[in-house]
């Protein structure tokens, strides 16, 4: 196996073409540029990451916690910036990952073929076909065409020996480092890109990733346990009567659960968690959450909003749901505006309506990006 992988995420730049700081910009999910590319690279297998520039609050580098090793000035060139970020990540870290911050749609798959690929070379880059004719430009006029089928669009993350970065780092000053190996002769080995993986330049890049919307729904019912305490959307509720169940049974998160798994086609709560194996025995059902939201950066998708509805005649819902949205919106990663909690009754209809247990009804709505294999 390939030792442990750090990052450097180069975010020094001017984004002078952006026309302002594209970093801090929120996606669709309410999440920033630089939150994103280094999501992905932690959700993808870089362990620790040195960020490279002056973020703040904004970026909200504060929610990856630990994974975020140490923030660093850059410096007035790209290599710079990279010898900076070299100079701060620990001897002992032999393999080293270089990302554009500005690259947020960079899948957690793409990011293992690359950590994969350097295992076996010493370095890899991720690289797509030129489709368009490509020709020189000089002086305001086209000098000739240049071969197409040679030549490689390149994009990061580049994952490559730690010796090797620091031997060619202070020539990358306008180039990236794999240009660099390759010119002094070190083998780079290449991986099929992302047309997504693009580098944000114009605000206009904010929109131009395809992506298509899908719903998913989620059903769960629980019998009431006067013996256990009683948990919804993960908050404690006091003073009230648990429900049966081999997890904390908490039928909010289960519901959601399944909601999210059925927007990704990812099955179901109980092939995730079977209620057969001991370890899931009274566990918190914020951990099955947590589960399936890393499939859901694992996709490549955006959970965008959900829409809970809790079935009862008790507990009443009002002097929780605040707190139990706020929990929801951080467990999450989604803004309040995009958690929906409310609740109803039956009419005192059946076996909710007799007083017996809870049901829960989720709806979640996600945007996964458009593969090959999803156009036809």
């Amino acid at each position: 196996m390939i030792d442990t992988v750090w990052g450097i995420v180069a975010a020094a730049g001017q984004a002078s073409r952006f026309g302002g700081d594209k970093l801090a910009q929120r996606l669709s999910d309410g999440d920033t540029v630089l939150y994103h590319s280094c999501a992905q690279l932690i959700s993808g297998g870089i362990e620790r990451l040195v960020v490279v520039g002056s973020p703040d609050d904004s970026h909200q580098l504060n929610r990856l916690g630990d994974a975020i090793y140490d923030v660093v000035p850059g410096g007035a060139k790209r290599s710079d910036s990279i010898q900076a970020g070299l100079a701060i990540i620990p001897d002992t870290v032999k393999w080293v990952a270089v990302h554009d911050a500005a690259r947020p749609f960079v899948t957690t798959e793409l990011v293992k073929r690359c950590i994969k690929a350097a295992q076996k070379t010493g370095a890899a880059v991720p690289v797509l076909e030129c489709i368009d004719t490509i020709a020189r430009h000089l002086d305001g006029q086209l000098s000739g065409a240049l071969n197409r089928n040679e030549l490689r669009r390149i994009q990061t993350p580049q994952i490559m020996k730690r010796k090797w970065i620091e031997a060619v780092a202070s020539q990358a000053a306008s180039s990236d480092e794999s240009s660099v190996l390759l010119s002094l002769g070190y083998p780079v080995a290449t991986v099929t890109g992302d047309e997504e993986n693009i580098k944000v330049t114009y605000a206009k890049d904010l929109s131009t990733v395809p992506r298509r919307h899908v719903t998913g729904m989620g059903f769960d019912v629980h019998r009431y346990d006067a013996q256990r305490p009683l948990y919804l959307g993960g908050v404690h509720i006091e003073n009230e009567d648990g429900l049966s169940g081999h997890s904390d049974a908490d039928v909010l998160l289960h519901a959601l659960v399944d909601a999210i798994l059925g927007g990704l086609g990812a099955g179901d709560i109980g092939s995730h968690f079977p209620p057969s194996d001991d370890q899931f025995k009274d566990a918190s059902s914020s951990m099955f959450v947590e589960h399936t939201m890393n499939l859901v950066q694992q996709a490549g998708a955006r959970l965008e909003h959900i829409d809970l509805t809790l079935i009862g005649e008790r507990p009443r819902l009002t002097p929780h749901r605040d707190r139990i949205r706020a929990h929801l919106s951080q467990l999450l990663g989604l803004t309040l505006s995009s958690v929906s909690l409310k609740a109803t009754t039956t009419e005192g209809l059946g076996f909710t309506g007799r007083g017996e247990g809870l049901a829960a009804q989720a709806v979640a709505s996600l945007s996964l990006p458009i593969s090959k294999e999803t156009t036809t």
